[in-house]
């Protein structure tokens, strides 16, 4: 959109959106001490992370979903409309696979709980919203391919499910997930600080009351370049890790 710095409305509305955009979420000082009710982690540079779900108050959801259209905007993300982001759906019932084995897998026949589909995690700094994670429950995921699988699996096995940006390719063999990904998101004054990597952490083991979720169980949605590079880096490795289709 065409931008004149004289149109006092003009100006006022680039002012909004350069502190939306990187310098982060404003928020008043009052919500602030309102959301740490929230809390479930604390840095010792006073930042913390509040979880947003489907049972909290109207206005902490508001202000999730205010968020969230701001890093829709930056990652040129679809919209989820309130509705679906605080709804629930049908997951099967999660069972540990051995007695020392924290990964756990689908429980056989039809035993089906209630989960909330969505919860965001919010990284609050003073009092602006500098870092954002949308974590959904989801139920199957893909690997990505290093380069060498995927040339070698060009010719014999049907196209992957998805090539992604930054040359990102999957296989086709679904594999049960937990968690996803679907935003990921940090202001762009506080990139490299460690934000993102903290959201990961807190969602892993909030998500589901009493839970630390595997990494192996965690996938991210479609990602963009940064993305890719940012989900490379928390699993430790360029190929292996999981991406599904939302």
């Amino acid at each position: 959109m065409e931008y004149i710095p004289s149109n006092s409305e003009d100006a006022l509305l680039h002012r909004k959106f350069h502190a939306m955009n990187i310098g982060g979420v404003d928020f008043t000082k009052a919500f602030v001490e309102r959301i740490r009710q929230n809390q479930i982690w604390e840095g010792s540079d006073g930042g913390f992370i509040v979880v947003v779900g489907r049972k909290d108050m109207l206005a902490l959801r508001n202000k999730a979903s205010e968020v969230l259209k701001v890093v829709n905007t930056e990652l040129a993300a679809v919209t989820i409309s309130d509705q679906e982001l605080w709804s629930q759906l049908r997951v099967p019932v999660l069972l540990k696979t051995a007695t020392h084995d924290r990964t756990h897998v689908p429980a056989k026949g039809n035993s089906f709980s209630i989960s909330d589909r969505f919860k965001a995690y919010l990284y609050i700094k003073g009092q602006k919203c500098v870092g954002a994670c949308l974590a959904e429950r989801i139920r199957m995921a893909y690997a990505v391919l290093d380069q060498d699988d995927a040339a070698k699996h060009a010719g014999r096995v049907p196209t992957p499910v998805g090539e992604f940006q930054d040359s990102i390719s999957i296989g086709t063999e679904e594999k049960p997930a937990i968690l996803g990904i679907s935003r990921i998101w940090t202001s762009n004054l506080h990139r490299k600080a460690g934000i993102a990597t903290r959201l990961l952490d807190s969602a892993r083991v909030d998500f589901l009351y009493g839970m630390t979720i595997e990494k192996e169980q965690i996938a991210f949605s479609q990602p963009t370049g940064s993305g890719g590079e940012l989900a490379r880096k928390w699993f430790g490795r360029r190929a292996g890790w999981y991406v599904y289709i939302d």
